[in-house]
């Protein structure tokens, strides 16, 4: 599986990885094997698995205008917010800087997209008494599993990770959105995504 961390997140201090992990959620070094296990479970039952791929919007203008104090505070708000919007058989994976990954079982990309617009709201009401050089909301990519069990669990991620970056360089605005819809062809030829073979969700963007 390749990196899904994006550069400006790399070059961020690592603010919070140890206070994450004391919180209870997984770190990046976990998330393949949770992918692998949700994978196969849903194989196994015959029912979808989803993927949501977030990342905090302005959040490095944040850091560099509040400090690193602030910043951390915030992370935390933030990973306990979805969290607690977690559900029961789920995995929240912080992938490091202000990316986060949830694995979201027996769920189809309808439902997927109907949790990520929740948890859109959520952080944007829930960071929207911040000041900064810009509103901090969160812009996520949701994807979930074609019917069958003829699927690859790196590529549902991969897709997940597309659409969010999609939707965050080409969408109007780019920022505070949920995509789930399709992609450029030659985006799903970057990212090594059979187009046909997953499910859309072509929702006009707001």
């Amino acid at each position: 599986m390749g990196s899904f961390l994006r550069p400006e997140s790399a070059d961020m201090p690592n603010l919070i990885a140890d206070t994450l992990e004391l919180n209870g959620l997984l770190d990046r070094t976990a998330l393949q094997g949770h992918l692998d296990q949700a994978a196969a479970a849903a194989r196994a039952a015959g029912q979808p698995l989803a993927v949501l791929t977030m990342d905090l919007d302005h959040f490095k203008a944040y850091l560099e205008d509040q400090g690193q104090a602030q910043a951390q505070a915030v992370l935390l708000r933030v990973a306990e917010l979805l969290k607690a919007q977690q559900p029961a058989g789920g995995s929240l994976v912080h992938l490091g800087g202000d990316e986060f990954v949830m694995l979201l079982p027996a769920t189809d990309l309808a439902a997927a997209h109907e949790k990520a617009e929740a948890l859109r709201a959520a952080v944007q009401a829930a960071c929207a008494d911040l000041d900064g050089p810009a509103p901090l909301t969160i812009s996520l990519g949701a994807a979930a599993s074609p019917a069958g069990g003829d699927w690859n669990a790196n590529s549902l991620l991969a897709l997940a990770e597309a659409r969010l970056t999609f939707g965050k360089k080409r969408l109007q605005p780019h920022h505070n959105r949920v995509w789930a819809g399709t992609l450029p062809s030659d985006w799903y030829h970057r990212f090594e995504i059979q187009a046909e073979q997953w499910p859309n969700l072509d929702l006009q963007p707001a």
